[in-house]
């Protein structure tokens, strides 16, 4: 934050404007005066002069900025009806009788004139200004509350008043900020910074939530001014503005005020949002736990007793059962042993969802993910009839190759369980999403099971090695990971058909 400083511009007094109502002040007066003449030589009456030059006042003072050139005015008018409108004429005389009493009356009159009709231009100005500000103070409101996180509000404010005031600022999100590079800077800071001072300021700002820097009575030689930004009673962070030399009137800071004051409003209801989110969350991973515990409990067992079962009788009967017989038992234990290998990859599935708050995703083509699920599922299947139904074009879509494959080995694995073959997997190309679609031409999902079927393990009485499992309840946390959804639809012709979408960009 170390800068060097440059030579500062010196300061010019003499601007346009002070020109151009110096230039209107004039001509008014010189068209008043000759307004004067002719009304004189027409008249031949000078009684409505003053009524002129007063006109004249209030016409500067509307035309020019403050009130001084309407002074000025007044002067010169006095000047002028005493030099060219009063006996002797062109000559001064400030001794005949009742100039006196004329001159400070129109004098008066004149600055009193000009002093109201400033005053009424300063008012209308402050009122424009004010509503200018109350309309971009709602313009930021509006962006404000279409910012979807904390950081997004944070640079939001930070550009806003980089905008509004024309100087550099900065936020600094904790006491220890500026120490270890965590701030944020909008704008070219020019000039020499004392990192120390600096860092001192945005201390005793959190220390005590109130403004210090420059400006203050607290590390005034601070180049910046540090304004808390302040929720309730908690301080979430500080805004600095450049003041050295550039300080800001009160109605500006309190313009600012408002503005940090709508932020950390914002910022508290997205923080209590995001809590709430982190939360539901947890209960989602709870509930997910306990019902992977009850599935476990029920599929784990039901195997692991058919393999304990076969095994006992092959080693306790195994010389007076024959070659068959032993064969089958045998067949049932690898079969057993298949399950209890599916219900472990599940299981790791499971963990891997539940670890990472967000997958890392690749750009995959779905056709190879779907040849890669139906190959494992032949694997496990060998006579099972699985039917591809590919688009024309190719989809690349972003995903974890190992979950999504997951996903379509159980759907896949249910189809040929509970339908029978053949089996149908078909992918479409639909609004910005790639749908997968797994059908089965079995008995369908019963109706009274639909409400349920992703909520639980859902056992199927009649089957010896349980129902779905904790399979369903996967499917649809990997998807939920990936952004996508999952439903189930019996199709119009018969059996069971699962649908599930992911989306062909990534959300950033």
């Amino acid at each position: 934050m170390q800068r060097t400083r440059k030579d500062k511009p010196r300061r010019h007094f003499v601007t346009r404007r002070n020109v151009m109502d110096l230039f209107l002040t004039t001509a008014i007066v010189l068209i008043t005066t000759a307004a004067c003449a002719l009304m004189v030589r027409w008249t031949h009456s000078s009684a409505n002069i003053t009524a002129l030059y007063t006109l004249c006042v209030l016409v500067v003072a509307r035309m020019t900025e403050g009130y001084g050139w309407g002074i000025v005015a007044s002067v010169m008018g006095v000047f002028t009806v005493n030099f060219a409108f009063t006996d002797p004429f062109f000559h001064f005389n400030f001794t005949s009788a009742g100039y006196p009493v004329i001159f400070l009356s129109l004098l008066l009159i004149s600055v009193i004139t000009s002093a109201t009709t400033g005053s009424v231009k300063r008012q209308a100005r402050r009122a424009r200004a004010g509503e200018r500000r109350i309309r971009r103070l709602y313009d930021f409101s509006q962006k404000l509350s279409s910012a979807q996180d904390t950081d997004s509000m944070i640079d939001l404010t930070l550009e806003y008043l980089h905008e509004l005031l024309d100087r550099p600022v900065l936020y600094v999100p904790d006491a220890g900020g500026l120490a270890h590079n965590r701030e944020r800077v909008c704008g070219e800071i020019e000039g020499f910074v004392s990192d120390s001072i600096e860092r001192t300021a945005v201390e005793a700002c959190f220390q005590n939530m109130r403004d210090t820097g420059a400006g203050t009575t607290q590390e005034p030689y601070a180049l910046f001014r540090y304004v808390p930004l302040i929720s309730g009673s908690t301080m979430l962070g500080c805004y600095g503005m450049l003041w050295k030399d550039r300080p800001m009137d009160s109605e500006t800071m309190e313009h600012v005020r408002a503005i940090l004051a709508q932020t950390g409003i914002s910022l508290e209801r997205q923080m209590l949002a995001e809590e709430r989110n982190r939360a539901a969350m947890a209960a989602d991973r709870e509930k997910m736990r306990s019902n992977l515990l009850r599935s476990i409990s029920h599929d784990l067992r039901t195997p692991l007793t058919g393999i304990i079962g076969a095994s006992a009788a092959i080693e306790e009967n195994g010389d007076r059962i024959g070659a068959a017989e032993t064969k089958k038992l045998a067949a049932d234990i690898h079969e057993d042993a298949e399950w209890l290998l599916r219900m472990v990859e599940n299981l790791l599935s499971v963990t891997r969802v539940s670890q990472v708050s967000r997958l890392k995703k690749s750009e995959e083509p779905a056709e190879e993910v779907i040849s890669e699920a139906v190959a494992r599922c032949h694997k496990r299947y060998p006579d099972a009839q699985i039917r591809v139904h590919l688009p024309d074009e190719m989809l690349f879509v972003p995903m974890d190759v190992t979950l999504i494959v997951q996903v379509l080995i159980n759907l896949i694995e249910n189809a040929v369980r509970y339908g029978g073959t053949p089996v149908d997997v078909s992918l479409y190309h639909r609004k910005g999403k790639a749908e997968f679609v797994v059908r089965d031409f079995g008995p369908g999902i019963p109706p009274d099971k639909r409400d349920t079927l992703f909520e639980s393990a859902q056992v199927q009485a009649d089957s010896r090695r349980g129902g779905l499992g904790i399979g369903l309840t996967l499917c649809r946390s990997i998807l939920a990971a990936h952004d996508g959804e999952i439903d189930e639809i019996n199709h119009p012709d018969g059996g069971a058909q699962f649908v599930f979408t992911l989306p062909l960009e990534e959300e950033i």
